[in-house]
């Protein structure tokens, strides 16, 4: 990870990680929990949590490049070129539910939603979907009459429901990625 420039040693990349992924775990029950129970999970000291993001805002920016982060990171391993475009959304959708504990917290966190540096990144990350709606259309596999954009947020929306159906609702991963399939199919014109 590269922090101002410069890039950290592996200790601190292991600590900054721990707090990002204690933040994730403790925020997504109780957004207004105390940082010092977030510096517990992470198995860390409040003042070394400190060190590395001295106030909450930053650690709620950070917790948006981490999410965006791992949104690329899944976004290659769906690998969206490849195969029928009805395939390649499904396994991107699949990728994406992976990680939704983080999208779930970054996008219900009014400090994010209101940063434009996440939203430009998000714009230059999820270009691979667009990418993939685009091609899906322009091959006959997608057929809705809907417009790319309007499925690309729909797209995230349905991810995040099927995740908070998941996590609060008990619904099975397989319901819940079964029913993301089913929307995004009638979304994009694939039934």
């Amino acid at each position: 990870m590269t922090i101002s420039g410069t890039t950290e040693s592996g200790t601190k990349a292991r600590t900054r990680r721990a707090i990002l992924d204690a933040a994730v775990d403790v925020l997504s029950r109780n957004h207004a929990a105390p940082l010092s129970e977030i510096a517990t999970a992470a198995d860390v000291g409040r003042s070394t949590l400190h060190r590395y993001y001295p106030e909450r805002g930053d650690l709620v920016a950070a917790l948006g490049d981490h999410a965006l982060d791992q949104l690329d990171a899944a976004l290659v391993r769906a690998r969206p070129a490849e195969g029928p475009a009805d395939s390649a959304l499904r396994r991107m959708s699949h990728e994406c539910f992976e990680i939704g504990p983080t999208l779930a917290l970054v996008y219900g966190d009014p400090q994010v939603l209101s940063n434009a540096a996440f939203w430009i990144r998000l714009h230059s990350a999820d270009k691979p979907l667009v990418d993939l709606l685009e091609r899906g259309f322009a091959e006959g596999t997608f057929t809705s009459d809907l417009q790319v954009r309007w499925i690309r947020r729909m797209l995230w929306w349905c991810l995040l429901t099927g995740w908070e159906a998941f996590n609060h609702e008990q619904y099975s991963r397989t319901e819940a990625l079964e029913a993301i399939d089913e929307t995004v199919a009638r979304l994009t014109g694939t039934r």
